[in-house]
């Protein structure tokens, strides 16, 4: 035997040798995740089983929705009838608030209205900025009164005037507070 041919035989069986670690370490890979314990398998179905429930009842609520809509547009379009006219609409409201306020004891020092049309619908906002001055108790009933009011006030906000109380010639427990409001109109 030559030394060459010994040379090419020890190179081959060096050869077979890694193709068959890199095929033990493929089989060896192959049985880890065939031998996986039967319980995981079994947590992965029931984790995919409520992923697809939660998906099936997202769908459930999407349906039922979707069928509602008719009727919620509907219950939109009655609410909106029940509004008052642009036509007479800011009288009443100013009327009212006046109502209220002298039912309160309240005084309306100002009242600026912004109206802005509501896109899609045939209807207006009116933002008002309002200042009313009175006691503790008669800004509270005026709220009570705007809230049980058969129109619809909305209030953004509300900040009472902290140097009201110290100008002269006020009563000592009287309030300035600023009104923000909104409500709403129908188009004529």
């Amino acid at each position: 035997m030559s030394m060459t041919n010994f040379k090419r035989k020890k190179q081959l069986i060096i050869g077979a040798l890694a193709v068959l670690l890199l095929a033990d370490a493929g089989l060896a890979y192959l049985n880890s995740r065939i031998s996986t314990p039967e319980s995981e398998r079994r947590r992965e179905i029931a984790a995919q089983a409520r992923q697809l429930a939660l998906v099936k009842a997202d769908v459930e609520r999407a349906a039922k929705i979707r069928e509602k809509i008719p009727e919620i547009l509907q219950k939109f379009d009655q609410f909106e009838g029940t509004l008052l006219p642009a036509s007479k609409g800011y009288s009443v409201i100013s009327q009212e608030l006046d109502d209220y306020a002298r039912s309160t004891h309240l005084l309306v020092e100002t009242v600026q209205v912004h109206p802005k049309d509501v896109s899609g619908h045939n209807l207006t906002e009116l933002r008002m900025d309002a200042a009313v001055t009175g006691d503790y108790v008669g800004i509270v009933n005026f709220l009570n009164d705007l809230q049980r009011s058969k129109n619809v006030y909305i209030v953004d906000s509300l900040a009472v005037d902290t140097e009201s109380g110290q100008q002269q010639g006020t009563p000592v427990g009287t309030l300035r507070v600023a009104l923000h409001l909104r409500t709403y109109l129908r188009k004529s």
